[in-house]
Formats: structure tokens, sequence, C-alpha cells
């Protein structure tokens, strides 16, 4: 299929990055690998101070679950993809009631290979250490082992720091991909879990539902890579301004930001 042809640096992005608007092969050695990965429900009643907390928790958990990769369509400005400027864009999402659901996307460019990046977001047991406002991640059940060939599958609980808000994600790690994607476990699946003597905490009660994801695309000849990060929110009413900016210039850039420094560092799993 032709690329369209564009005048500015601002590309259309439908689930893949396009370096430049050439004819035939501009895409070679870039291939699309969507992700997943959380929403949350803050109610109403909660003081802001409780829903800014819960909208942090959302973004914490590090694709959709159980559906087809879902692309989003934006533009990607490459003169600040390549100075490694992080880069917000949102989508919303219609709902029953007067609810809101919206994801925020992150795009950055990090400077290592794809699988050194991989490394890190597969290691969710250490991300206490350099994601800001999180008290820890645990693997409490490897449902199947990451390997090689075919889909990892675990239970990981997350916890944060203030308020101790706790949580339990089914994370689905698709390697050859590069994609993760996780949800919340249901009140329904641990008390299943705990019947089969696979011990899981119950969520705190303000959550109701995370899910979301990410995906790494191999960039300059593979030498870069291009981290996308797109959680999902959703509330009972119209989403505030304050859990806005929160959500896309606060706690997305603090994640993906944290990322990069962790990448970059060289501090991987061995």
């Amino acid at each position: 299929m032709r690329p369209k042809f564009q005048k500015r640096s601002a590309l259309k992005f439908d689930g893949r990055i396009i370096p430049e608007a050439k004819p035939s092969g501009i895409n070679a050695g870039l291939i699309p690998r969507p992700l997943g990965r959380k929403f949350l429900w803050i109610p109403r009643c909660l003081r802001r101070d409780c829903s800014l907390l819960s909208v942090f928790l959302m973004a914490l958990a590090v694709c959709a679950y159980g559906a087809e990769p879902q692309k989003v369509k934006f533009n990607i400005d490459k003169a600040k993809l390549e100075s490694g400027v992080l880069q917000v864009f949102e989508e919303n999402y219609s709902v029953e009631g007067k609810g809101q659901k919206k994801r925020a996307v992150g795009v950055i460019l990090i400077n290592t290979p794809p699988e050194r990046v991989w490394d890190v977001l597969e290691d969710w047991d250490v991300m206490g250490e350099f994601v800001p406002g999180l008290s820890y991640y645990k693997t409490v059940l490897v449902i199947k082992p990451v390997g090689k060939g075919g889909v990892g599958e675990s239970l990981i609980e997350g916890k944060l720091s203030v308020p101790p808000i706790r949580y339990t994600l089914d994370v689905k790690f698709d390697k050859v991909n590069l994609r993760q994607d996780w949800r919340l476990v249901t009140e329904k699946e641990i008390l299943s879990y705990n019947e089969k003597k696979e011990i899981l905490k119950k969520n705190s009660s303000m959550i109701k539902s995370i899910e979301g994801y990410e995906y790494l695309e191999p960039y300059n000849k593979g030498t870069q890579t291009v981290y996308t990060y797109a959680p999902i929110i959703e509330t009972s009413g119209p989403v505030p301004d304050f859990i806005d900016r929160a959500l896309t210039k606060n706690t997305l850039s603090g994640y993906v930001k944290a990322v990069k420094k962790r990448v970059e560092s060289g501090k991987q799993k061995k």
C-alpha cells in the first residue's frame, strides 16, 4: 500500500510510526506492535486527592485485554520524536450514562534497541524501584512463563505508597510482538483462585476496573525504540479538568519518562 505524502514532519499515525514520507520501503524494519493496559472508575463522591491518586494508580500499572489489538490514530511530530520529547495524545470513548472513558497515549523515543526496553517492561517486580509513587509490584502467580514463542501470563499484585491502594492485574506478555496486555482481576476470579489455594488479596474498594496497553517499535534500523504507552480511565461522570491534567501531563509523563531513564541507564534484569 502506498504511503500518503505530507508536507510537514507531523505524519498521520495508525498504529505505527512512519519515519519519512517516502514511497516503497518506508516501513522496512518498522513493524507495528500494538498493546493495551487499564482503566479506572472514580466515584464522584471521592475527594479531589483520592481522585488524583486513583488516576495515578491507573497509569502506574504497565495493553486492551481479551480483544483484538486496538490502534489509535494521531499525528507524531518526527522532529520532537527524534529529540526525545514525550508526545501526549488523547482519545475519547462513548459510554452509557453520564460517565466518560478516555485514553491518554504517550509516545517517546528511547535510545536503545527494543529488546533492552522489553527487558525492563517485563520485569514488573522491580518497578517499585523507579516508578514514582509505587510501593511495589509482586508476581503472585505465573500462569504461563514468558518464552520465546507464545504469550506468557501472570497475576501481579501492586500497591501504591499513599494511600495504600492495592490491586491485582492479569498481565499477558507477548514477547514476539513486544506487547503487553493487562486488566484488573475481578472479585469473582479472586474467590475462584482462593478456592484453589492460590491466595489473592482483595482489590481496594475504590477500584472498579483497570486496563491499558503498551508496545515497542524498532526505529532507526533497530538501534532505537519508539515506546507507546496508552492507559485508559473511566469515570462515573465527566472527567474534571484537574484529573485530565494529572493523567496527561503529570502521571503519564512521569511513568513514561521513568521507563526511558531506567532503560537508558542500563539498569536491567540480569
